[in-house]
C-alpha cells in the first residue's frame, strides 16, 4: 500500500494526516504523522508494517444517502458540538454553567479578565459580595476558550476546603489539596516514580504558609500554570512603611507566582494599608507596567480602574421585572450591649490596664520595649474578653517571670509580623506565639520583674476574690434569652478570639436548661468532616447557637441559616470585626444583619473602640469604602500602641482617650480626601450595567435556553439511558451506554439536571450537574467530533452518517443547508470556533446567513419525512457543485468575521500601547523623585541642594532596568494579544437537505 502527503489514517485509536512518508528497508514505510484533533501529542512516527494501519476517508461530505442519519440525532450532535467550542471574548460561555443563580454584577470580572491581553485582575470587592464565585466565573470562562488546564489555587489554610467545597458544588470542578509533606507524600505514592505532584496535577488547592516555603515553592512553580488564584492576597503585600519597606516571605512568593502563571487572580476586601508602596506591591502583581501613582488624576485613576475591580455592598441592586431596582444586601444593624461591673471588677480591670501601660513605659527606649509591648497588649485584650482567659495568660507570664527554666525563646521575626499585621494564621498558631511572646518578654532587669510579680499577684489575688459569675458571661447569657424568647427559631453566632474564653462559654450555656445541647462548638483543630458535621448540624432546627473563634469561622458561609452575630470582645483589629460579620452579611442573606457586641463602657480600651465602631459604621452608611478603611486602620500601629499605655490610673487617661479618637478621625479623613477618591469603588454606568443584564440574557445560538442542552444528549444517549426523577422535574437518572464513557464519566449517575434552575435548588451530591464542562458532555463532544469532523468508524465500526433531510415550508425551494467548522487562531490558540451552516437552494442562491441559519436546527418542531427518491431527484446530479458554493461562502464569511476581530484587537492593541508610552514614563519619573529624596537632594521645601553625599544608586539603577524590562514583556503580550491569524479552510461537517413539504413524498 503507498501513503502519500495529506493521507489520513487511524492508528493507536486517533486520527492522524500523514505529512511525510519515507520507504525503508524489508518493505517497511517509515509514516510522520501529524494529528488531525487538537488534543495534546500533536506529532507521531510509526514504522509500517508492524504498526496496524486504517486508511481514512476523505472529510468531504459526499451524496451518499447509505450514511443518511435520522434528523434529531444528526442535529443532537452538531449541538453538543457547539457547545463545547470556543466563543468570541466579548460573549459567555463558560460563566452561564455555574451552579449559582447569576447576578449582573458577578459577570463585571469576567467580562474585564477577557478583555485583557494577560488574564490578571485584582478582585476587591466589599466583604460578602462573592469573591469566590467571581473566581469561579472566570475559571469556568477560561476553561470553555481553552485557556485554564492548569490551575493552582493559593489561600489561608483554613479557607482550602471551603474552596474545594465550593468549587465542586458550585461548578463542579475538582480540587486536590496539597497542604503539606503529607499530603504531597501522600499523592506522589499514587503516582509513578520520579514524577512531581504539582506537575501533573491540573488542578490543585495550597495554603499560602506551605506554598511560600522556598523549597516548596521551587518545585510548585517550577512548571507554568495558566492561572493562579489568590484569596486574601493583601497578604502578598510589601510591608513596613514607605521610608522602611520590606519584602516577607509571602511577597516574594506573589512575585514569584506572577512570573510562574500566565494568568493571576488576587482577592481581597483590603487591598490598601493605608501606605501606596504595600498598595502598588499588589498593582505590580497584576500588571507591573501599571503599578505607578505618577502622574495626572486620569492616568492614575486609568491604572487602578484597569488592574482592580471594585464594588461594595450598597452599590449592588437588582433589577425587578417592573424596571424598579432593590438592594441586593439589606442593610445591617449594629449595636453595643454595654456591661455593668461591680465596683469590685471594675477595680480589677483598672489593676490590669494600669499593670499594662506601666510596664510597657518602663520598657520604653530598651531592647525588649516592643516584645514587652506587644506581650502587654495581649494581656490587656485577654482580660477584656474572659475572666478564664485572663487568668490563664496571668499564670504564664508569671510562671516565666519567676522561673528562668519556664522562659522561652522570642517567636521568629516573621511569625511576629504576620501577629502583629494581623494576617490569617492557624489557631494553634496564633496561640502558641501568643505563649511565647508573655514567657519570651522579660524584662532583664530583676528590679523590673519583682516589680511585674507583685502587680501580677495581686491581679490573681483580687481575681480570686470575685464571685464565680463572669460579668460579660452573664451579659451573653441575658441577650441570648431574650433574642430566643421574642423569636425561638432565630440562630446566634457567637465569636471570640480566645479558645479560653470559648471554653468558658460553652460550659455557661450548658448550665442553661434551655441552651444546653443547643449549641455547636467550631474551633481549631478539626478534622474536615468534623468541621463539616457541625456546620450541617448548626443548620438543625433545634439547634440555635454556633460558638466559634476566629481562626476556626474563616470560610464559614451562614447566609442562609443566621443573620445574628454576638461579640464576645471588641476586636482591637476593626477589620477583624468585619470578618466575622462577613459570616452572616454576605450574598444570598435575605434579612437585616443583626450585630451586637459586649463591651465594658468603664474599660477605656472598649470605650475608645465603642466609639471607633460608631464612627466607621457612620462611614459606611455614607458609603464610604470601609473596607479599605479597616485595611488602613490595621496598619495604624500607633492605635494598638495607644490602647495599650491607657492607664485608668493616670490623670490624663480622658485626654489620651481624646487623642486616639482623634488619631482615627485624622486618618480616616486623609484617607477621604486623598485615598478614597483613587480606590472608590467605580459605579457602574448605564452602557455598562446594560451590557451585564445583556450577558445574562444572552443565549447560546444553538443553546437557546437549558432544556436544549438536556434535549441533545438525552436523545444522543438513547431513550433508555436516562429515566426521570419521580419527584424533581428537570432531574434523571442516567446509565451511560458503554461507547459514551470517556474519560472521568461514570456508568451511572443517580441523579443529574442539566438546568442551571434546578441545579441551585439542590447540593450538588444530591443532584449533579451536567454543563458543557461536565465530562459526560465532553465524551459526547468527542464522538460527534468523530463521526462530524475526525470522520471515521468508532469502536462500533459504525460509519459516520454525516447527512439528514427535514421538510420546510411549502413555499420554500429545495436546498442543502452544509455545516463547517469554522475557526479563527490567534498567537496563543483558537480565538473563536463557530458552527456556520450555509444554505443553497438547488439553483446555487445561497440563501440567508451562515451564522444564523442554524435555526433549522431546531429539535423543536417537526422535522417531517422525507423520501430518498425525492432526495435523489432534487440533489444527486447538484450535490458536488452545492457543496462547492457553501464551501465557498462559508470561507468568505469566516474572511469577513476574521478581518472584523484583527481590527478590532488592532485597535485594543494600539490603545494600550499609547497607555504604556504614558505609565512607564510615569514609573521613570516616580523612580527618579524617589532616588532623589533618597540622596536627600529634596528638601521638605521641594528644593534641591547643591551638594548631597554620595549614596548608592544601584537599587534605583535595578528598579528602571525591572521597568524597561516589564515595559518589553508587556509589549510583546500586546502584540501577541493583536495577532489574528488568515483563517483555516472551514472544516466541512454535514449537511441536511431542506425539501418543501408538498414535495416531500
Amino acid at each position: 500500500m503507498t501513503w502519500n502527503a495529506g493521507d489520513r489514517v487511524f492508528v493507536r485509536d486517533r486520527a492522524w494526516r500523514v505529512r511525510a512518508a519515507t520507504p525503508a528497508p524489508g518493505y517497511h514505510v517509515i509514516l510522520e504523522l501529524e494529528a488531525d484533533d487538537d488534543e495534546p501529542r500533536r506529532e507521531l512516527t510509526v514504522i509500517v508494517p508492524p504498526e496496524e494501519i486504517e486508511r481514512l476517508p476523505n472529510q468531504e461530505v459526499e451524496f451518499d444517502l447509505g450514511s443518511l442519519d435520522a434528523f434529531a440525532s444528526w442535529a443532537s450532535a452538531h449541538r453538543i458540538l457547539d457547545a463545547t467550542l470556543v466563543r468570541e471574548t466579548g460573549l459567555l460561555s463558560g460563566a452561564r454553567f455555574g451552579r449559582v443563580a447569576l447576578e449582573a454584577y458577578q459577570l463585571a470580572p469576567v467580562l474585564r479578565v477577557l478583555a485583557k491581553p494577560r488574564p490578571s485582575l485584582l478582585i476587591a470587592d466589599d466583604v460578602g459580595l462573592g469573591k469566590t464565585i467571581e473566581a469561579g466565573l472566570i475559571l469556568l470562562e477560561l476553561m470553555a476558550r481553552g485557556r485554564a488546564d492548569r490551575v493552582l489555587i493559593v489561600t489561608p489554610p483554613g479557607l482550602m476546603d471551603q474552596w474545594r467545597d465550593e468549587l465542586h458544588e458550585k461548578f463542579g470542578l475538582s480540587f486536590t489539596i496539597l497542604d503539606n509533606a503529607a499530603g504531597v507524600s501522600r499523592v506522589q505514592s499514587q503516582l509513578p516514580a520520579g514524577v512531581n505532584p504539582w506537575d501533573v496535577l491540573p488542578r490543585v488547592i495550597t495554603s499560602v504558609d506551605f506554598v511560600k516555603k522556598e523549597t516548596v515553592r521551587h518545585r510548585a512553580l517550577r512548571k507554568h500554570w495558566d492561572l493562579v488564584i489568590v484569596d486574601e492576597a493583601h497578604a502578598l503585600a510589601e510591608s513596613g512603611t514607605p521610608d522602611h519597606p520590606y519584602r516577607t516571605q509571602r511577597t516574594r512568593l506573589g512575585l514569584a507566582l506572577r512570573q510562574a502563571a500566565r494568568g493571576l487572580l488576587l482577592l481581597t476586601a483590603t487591598p490598601h494599608n493605608g501606605y501606596w508602596h504595600s498598595f502598588r506591591s499588589l498593582l505590580e502583581l497584576v500588571e507591573p507596567t501599571q503599578a505607578t501613582f505618577e502622574g495626572d488624576r486620569s492616568a492614575v485613576w486609568r491604572r487602578i480602574e484597569t488592574a482592580r475591580i471594585r464594588r461594595m455592598k450598597a452599590q449592588i441592586k437588582r433589577r425587578l421585572p417592573d424596571g424598579r431596582e432593590e438592594p441586593v444586601f439589606p442593610a445591617r444593624e449594629v449595636r453595643g450591649i454595654p456591661v455593668a461591673l461591680s465596683s469590685e471588677e471594675a477595680a480589677l480591670l483598672r489593676k490590669v490596664a494600669s499593670y499594662c501601660s506601666r510596664t510597657a513605659r518602663e520598657a520604653e527606649g530598651s531592647d525588649d520595649a516592643e516584645l514587652i509591648g506587644f506581650a502587654m497588649q495581649i494581656v490587656k485584650k485577654r482580660a477584656l474578653s474572659s475572666r478564664a482567659a485572663l487568668a490563664k495568660t496571668i499564670e504564664h507570664r508569671l510562671s516565666a517571670l519567676k522561673k528562668e527554666e519556664e522562659r522561652e525563646e522570642p517567636p521568629d521575626p516573621a511569625d511576629l509580623r504576620d501577629l502583629q499585621s494581623n494576617l490569617p494564621l492557624d489557631e494553634n498558631s496564633a496561640e502558641r506565639t501568643a505563649v511565647r511572646i508573655l514567657k519570651s518578654a522579660i524584662p532583664a532587669d530583676e528590679r523590673r520583674r519583682r516589680s511585674e510579680v507583685r502587680a501580677l499577684e495581686g491581679i490573681r489575688r483580687a481575681l480570686k476574690k470575685l464571685p464565680p459569675t463572669d460579668p460579660k458571661l452573664e451579659a451573653l447569657i441575658a441577650e441570648v434569652q431574650r433574642v430566643l424568647a421574642d423569636d425561638p427559631q432565630e440562630k446566634l453566632i457567637v465569636f471570640t478570639e480566645y479558645l479560653d474564653t470559648l471554653s468558658a462559654i460553652q460550659d455557661r450555656i450548658a448550665a442553661e436548661p434551655n441552651l444546653a445541647d443547643r449549641a455547636v462548638i467550631l474551633r481549631g483543630g478539626l478534622t474536615r468532616s468534623q468541621r463539616l458535621r457541625r456546620q450541617e448540624r448548626f443548620a438543625h432546627p433545634e439547634v440555635r447557637l454556633l460558638l466559634a473563634t476566629d481562626a476556626a469561622s474563616e470560610g464559614l458561609n451562614l447566609q442562609h441559616c443566621c443573620r445574628r452575630v454576638i461579640h464576645m470582645e471588641l476586636p482591637w483589629n476593626p477589620n477583624r470585626m468585619e470578618q466575622r460579620n462577613g459570616r452572616v452579611d454576605r450574598y444570598g442573606q435575605t434579612r437585616p444583619p443583626i450585630i451586637r457586641y459586649l463591651y465594658y463602657p468603664n474599660s477605656p480600651e472598649e470605650s475608645v473602640l465603642d466609639q471607633l465602631v460608631a464612627k466607621i459604621q457612620q462611614m459606611a452608611r455614607d458609603q464610604i469604602s470601609t473596607p479599605d478603611l479597616l485595611g488602613i486602620l490595621a496598619g495604624e500601629r500607633r492605635i494598638e500602641e495607644g490602647l495599650v499605655s491607657l492607664d485608668p490610673e493616670a490623670a490624663d487617661v480622658e485626654q489620651r482617650k481624646a487623642s486616639l479618637v482623634r488619631l482615627f478621625e485624622d486618618r480616616t479623613s486623609d484617607f477621604v480626601r486623598h485615598v478614597q477618591p483613587l480606590l472608590a469603588a467605580a459605579s457602574a454606568g448605564l452602557q455598562e450595567h446594560q451590557r451585564l443584564l445583556e450577558c445574562l440574557d444572552t443565549a447560546e445560538r444553538l443553546l437557546p435556553d437549558e432544556h436544549e442542552l438536556e434535549h441533545a444528549v438525552l436523545h444522543t444517549l438513547g431513550p433508555r439511558a436516562a429515566v426521570p426523577h419521580p419527584s424533581w422535574e428537570g432531574v434523571f437518572a442516567i446509565h451511560v451506554p458503554w461507547h459514551f464513557r470517556g474519560p472521568g464519566v461514570a456508568a451511572h449517575y443517580p441523579a443529574v439536571t442539566f438546568r442551571r434552575s434546578v441545579a441551585v435548588q439542590h447540593r450538588a451530591e444530591e443532584v449533579e450537574f451536567v454543563t458543557p464542562l461536565h465530562p459526560l458532555v465532553r465524551a459526547l463532544a468527542t464522538e460527534a467530533r468523530r463521526r462530524l469532523l475526525q470522520v471515521y468508524a468508532g469502536e462500533r465500526r459504525l460509519p459516520p452518517r454525516r447527512l439528514a433531510a427535514r421538510t420546510v415550508r411549502a413555499t420554500e425551494a429545495p436546498s442543502v443547508l452544509f455545516t463547517f467548522l469554522g475557526r479563527i487562531r490567534g498567537e496563543s490558540g483558537f480565538l473563536e470556533e463557530q458552527i456556520l451552516a450555509v444554505r443553497v437552494s438547488v439553483d446555487g442562491t445561497v440563501l440567508g446567513d451562515p451564522a444564523n441559519n442554524v435555526q433549522h436546527l431546531d429539535l423543536g418542531t417537526d422535522a417531517g419525512e422525507v423520501e430518498r427518491t425525492e432526495l435523489e431527484r432534487w440533489f444527486a446530479d447538484r450535490f458536488d457543485r452545492l457543496r462547492e458554493i457553501a464551501q465557498h461562502e462559508a470561507q468568505r464569511w469566516l474572511e469577513r468575521r476574521t478581518e472584523h476581530l484583527r481590527e478590532k484587537r488592532q485597535r485594543q492593541a494600539a490603545e494600550l500601547l499609547r497607555d504604556l508610552e504614558v505609565d512607564v514614563a510615569d514609573r521613570l519619573r516616580e523612580i527618579q523623585e524617589e532616588e532623589w529624596r533618597a540622596r536627600g537632594l529634596i528638601e521638605n521645601t521641594g528644593q534641591q541642594r547643591l551638594f548631597a553625599e554620595y549614596e548608592s544608586v544601584r537599587g534605583f539603577d535595578a528598579r528602571r532596568e525591572a521597568v524597561r524590562t516589564h515595559e518589553k514583556e508587556r509589549r510583546r503580550e500586546i502584540a501577541a494579544f493583536a495577532q489574528v491569524h488568515a483563517p483555516e479552510p472551514p472544516l466541512p461537517l454535514g449537511a441536511l437537505f431542506l425539501v418543501p413539504a408538498r414535495r416531500a413524498r
